[in-house]
């Protein structure tokens, strides 16, 4: 058997070097490790699906680790979740019912709850531990399940999008953890396909896909995928410091044939940090590097 190259770098380990405490991270599988001095570990904890870590950091504020992985900083959170929710909220002329799968930390139901033409909202959660601890750690960030708009639901996802009615949501947000191992199954075509059954005219779905430095061959499975069963598919980025490889894709979907995920339908008065109609536009990758992960070729990287 290989030796771990990285031997005491595990990631979702703090490390006591020189006396300061460091946060080691990865990805799945990338070739590097990211390491970042923290002031505090405030909590360690195995759910009955995935070990999660919190820690506070002087720069980088209250972080959550899920599996070795970073899945949420204080600083950088905004860039994410605006990233992942605007593009198809604004994309769609009446976006009136969303569901979010995944994204227990709160913060994409919390981007689509800024939008006042969505008049029910639900957050898909399989794991009420990362609720729980993101209702302690990341008060802020969660506050929107005060919204009576928002609804709550313990449930493996692909339940409950097999179990949903045809035509019920205009937009299915997807904010899971990296395709592999249980999360796999909410990356491939079955379950495309039960969210496009659930949704109505003009419908849109938006995932994350992994980042382009890396990962490029997931970031071309979610694209296939989604291919398989959308007439309408696009592929965009965004620069997010914590994450894995940085240039972090995500992926858009649309029930109508033709339509062009590129240029915003409609205008809205909410406040974001990044996001803004230029911001959409700029973010799409150009048609010849969505070619090139289509297809698997090109040496850009």
């Amino acid at each position: 058997m290989a030796k771990d190259p990285w031997g005491s770098l595990k990631a979702g380990t703090v490390l006591e070097l020189g006396g300061a405490k460091i946060l080691v991270c990865d990805g799945q599988g990338d070739p590097k490790r990211d390491l970042y001095p923290i002031e505090e570990v405030l909590l360690e904890e195995r759910s009955p699906y995935q070990e999660a870590l919190v820690v506070r950091s002087r720069y980088w504020g209250h972080m959550l680790v899920l599996d070795g992985a970073l899945q949420l900083a204080e600083r950088d959170e905004h860039v994410y979740h605006e990233m992942l929710v605007h593009p198809a909220l604004f994309l769609h002329p009446r976006p009136q019912r969303v569901v979010v799968i995944g994204g227990g930390d709160g913060g994409t139901l919390r981007e689509v709850l800024k939008h006042p033409e969505v008049q029910k909202a639900y957050l898909v959660e399989i794991d009420d531990a990362v609720v729980k601890l993101a209702q302690r750690y990341f008060p802020q960030v969660i506050a929107c399940l005060k919204d009576p708009r928002a609804e709550l639901v313990i449930q493996d996802g692909l339940q409950f999008m097999a179990e949903a009615s045809p035509g019920s949501f205009d937009v299915v947000i997807i904010d899971l953890t990296d395709p592999v191992g249980p999360a796999q199954a909410l990356f491939q075509p079955p379950f495309y396909q039960s969210v496009r059954r659930a949704l109505a005219k003009d419908g849109l779905l938006a995932t994350q896909s992994e980042p382009l430095v890396f990962r490029r061959h997931l970031v071309r499975q979610v694209q296939e995928s989604l291919l398989a069963c959308f007439p309408s598919v696009d592929l965009y980025a965004a620069v997010l410091p914590t994450y894995g490889g940085n240039w972090w894709t995500f992926s858009l979907a649309s029930t109508t044939p033709g339509a062009n995920l590129r240029e915003p339908v409609r205008t809205s008065p909410i406040t974001t940090r990044l996001y803004r109609p230029d911001v959409h536009r700029w973010a799409f990758l150009p048609p010849s590097l969505v070619a090139d992960v289509r297809s698997g070729t090109g040496d850009w990287w």
